[in-house]
């Protein structure tokens, strides 16, 4: 497990099992491309999710034209025809997906020195994907009780606050990503940051 690190007194990594998802099996997929032909078998076998949620994500690979199908004796085996280092975003009729909210919002945190949530919702809405309000003040709210925001001028009734990155909480261009558990985990540093919550949030 990666060494915790610690963003303010408040934020720590949690040692919780985190769902891997299409990052962790891409990562396995591109791993096992080197060495020749794979199955979903393989991939299965070097991840902890669902062989069906596995099967479905190849798929979209095969539709999306990022991998092809090598053979069917006695399995269906597989090859790459990209190695894009990011995670493709296919969705099931094989077209390219915009990214998720989350990454749109964490870049626009990123390249914004300092914002309120209105300006961040403006910079990181786009034409395939606008980010709504709810959304936008949830990840807000969200990165600063895990240490990555700091509100540099506090909100008020009809204020809102102004936020801005905590120094060193630039962790990568992988967005911190809100898990159903209600908890943040940085892809960049395979670590849960600050603490589970038990209310709901808001996608």
């Amino acid at each position: 497990m990666p060494t915790p690190v610690k963003a303010s007194p408040k934020a720590h990594t949690v040692p919780i099992v985190i769902p891997r998802g299409h990052d962790h099996f891409w990562a396995v997929i591109r791993d096992l491309d080197k060495a020749g032909p794979w199955s979903t078998a393989d991939v299965h076998g070097l991840q902890n999710g669902h062989v069906a949620t596995v099967r479905e994500f190849i798929a979209r690979l095969v539709k999306g034209g990022v991998a092809r199908v090598v053979g069917r004796s006695p399995l269906v085996t597989y090859r790459l025809v990209t190695r894009p280092t990011a995670t493709p975003r296919i969705r099931r009729d094989g077209t390219q997906a915009p990214p998720s909210a989350q990454q749109q919002l964490w870049t626009a945190i990123r390249q914004l020195g300092q914002f309120t949530y209105p300006e961040l919702i403006l910079a990181a809405s786009t034409d395939e994907l606008a980010i709504g309000a709810v959304t936008g003040r949830s990840y807000i709210g969200r990165l600063a009780g895990a240490g990555y925001l700091v509100a540099v001028v506090p909100g008020g009734p009809g204020k809102p606050a102004v936020w801005k990155l905590r120094p060193g909480m630039n962790t990568g261009p992988k967005a911190p990503r809100i898990l159903r558990t209600h908890i943040v985990f940085d892809p960049n540093r395979n670590a849960v940051i600050g603490e589970a919550a038990a209310e709901e949030v808001s996608s």
